[in-house]
């Protein structure tokens, strides 16, 4: 559901909330929230296109938010990175299922995955910023447990 890819973005947007009105190199923002370097261009890039973040090139460049961040929803982000965020395949639309039409989990999957997603639509990027306003605090780093 939500890959590392979402929650670096999800991290740099964080990180960029901090500093709002300034711009961060990619750079800054890898090292302050432990994102690998080689992945964020491509993210940020992916959130730019997306409207979330302005970047300028050259000297004193970078990247900030494009809007405050109470103004940036985690569903954007989400849907930024990753595109539609289903819980489950039956969910995109028509497959071919041998428990269709009688399948009484789908309408679960269904009831849960708008939950997720009005919550998601819900929370903002300064719902996530520090409470005590200190700029060299992260979010919590998710720790994916591997697959057995």
């Amino acid at each position: 559901m939500i890959n590392n890819r979402t929650e670096y973005a999800i991290r740099a947007l964080w990180q960029l909330a901090q500093t709002e009105n300034h711009f961060s190199t990619s750079e800054a923002i890898a090292q302050a929230q432990e994102i690998p370097g080689k992945f964020l261009p491509q993210i940020l890039s992916d959130l730019s296109r997306a409207g979330l973040v302005r970047s300028v090139r050259g000297f004193g460049g970078g990247v900030r938010l494009s809007r405050p961040p109470e103004k940036i929803k985690l569903l954007e982000i989400l849907e930024a990175v990753q595109g539609n965020i289903f819980l489950y395949d039956c969910l995109k639309g028509p497959i071919d299922c041998q428990y269709e039409p009688d399948c009484t989990l789908k309408n679960v999957y269904a009831k849960v995955q708008k939950v997720m997603k009005a919550e998601f639509a819900r929370v903002s990027l300064k719902d996530l910023k520090s409470k005590k306003g200190n700029k060299k605090s992260k979010i919590v780093k998710i720790k994916h447990r591997a697959k057995k």
